[in-house]
């Protein structure tokens, strides 16, 4: 074969395949639009019912939390109120163990009086309002002053102290005048007594009714000295402390005799012109001192001034 001919056929084999290819070729084309087209229709589809069962999820939800709202209001509630009443009941325990610490504080104090023979601050404190009781009876013999032990003294503090074997008891007596009489607060730089001014006062209106004499207008204006509370108690017009714990001291002395416990226990006065002082003390060797703090009640503001 001439190498023209083979050239000729060689040209016309490669153009009839080119034919075949591009037909192949546009087929395989059209093929691979169509399947697009049913991929597309298809996700389509697909997205629809996603976004449906989005929907759907959704309202089944929405409707699950409208069913459990109540349910779980409730339980926070519940909650919240169980998280209160735990407050509360911690709150109350911290009271109860305050109160209870107090309670062993006190209760330590009482042991402690009791090891050691000596009385409570309730004994001691009942012992002095009794021996006060009886000398307000015996004051209102002679128009004397009144003593009283001054309202809400707290005994257990500062007004008690132990010391070695013995103890110091310390309670606030109050000097209340008697019928006829007032006490009024001087407004001169006196010292504390000296500022207490005694003034008589007028009791002609109840002297025939109620029995009482009045001072002011007695029977030339000079009474018993016994019974006069300027003679007795005061330095002109005004308290003498000294005089006053004198008298106090007196007339504690004498109340004592006639009480039961004088019987098994002695109380001594102790020298001292600037407090009134006693040592109790019994045959079993209990020792306790007492010492009275005294302060007169004026009568216009019912304040309590200390004779010291």
């Amino acid at each position: 074969m001439s190498p023209t001919l083979a050239l000729i056929l060689a040209l016309l084999a490669a153009q009839t395949g080119l034919k075949v290819d591009l037909r192949i070729d546009k087929d395989e084309l059209k093929r691979m639009w169509e399947r697009e087209e049913v991929l597309h229709r298809e996700m389509s589809r697909l997205l629809q019912e996603i976004n449906e069962n989005n929907s759907m999820e959704s309202l089944y939800l929405s409707a699950w939390w409208l069913l459990w709202l109540p349910w779980l209001g409730a339980v926070l509630a519940f909650w919240l109120a169980r998280r209160w009443k735990g407050y509360s009941s911690k709150g109350k325990d911290n009271s109860k163990e305050k109160a209870g610490t107090q309670e062993e504080v006190e209760s330590k104090k009482i042991s402690e009086h009791t090891e050691k023979g000596l009385p409570s601050t309730k004994v001691l404190k009942e012992l002095v309002d009794e021996l006060l009781r009886v000398c307000r009876v015996l004051s209102r013999r002679n128009s004397m002053p009144e003593l009283h032990l001054a309202a809400g003294m707290d005994t257990s503090s500062e007004a008690w102290s132990i010391q070695g074997s013995s103890s110091t008891f310390r309670p606030l007596v109050i000097l209340r005048p008697s019928p006829g009489y007032s006490f009024h607060t001087h407004s001169t730089g006196r010292p504390p007594a000296g500022r207490i001014r005694v003034a008589l006062e007028c009791l002609c209106s109840g002297e025939q009714l109620l029995g009482q004499t009045c001072f002011l207008h007695a029977s030339g204006g000079q009474l018993p000295r016994e019974q006069n509370l300027l003679d007795t108690l005061c330095t002109g017009s005004c308290l003498d402390a000294k005089k006053v714990i004198r008298w106090v001291q007196m007339l504690v002395s004498s109340a004592w005799l006639l009480l039961p416990q004088s019987c098994y226990c002695q109380l001594t006065a102790l020298p001292s012109s600037k407090s009134c002082s006693w040592q109790l003390s019994s045959t079993s060797g209990l020792h306790c001192r007492i010492e009275m703090d005294l302060a007169v009640q004026e009568c216009s503001s019912g304040a309590h001034l200390s004779l010291e």
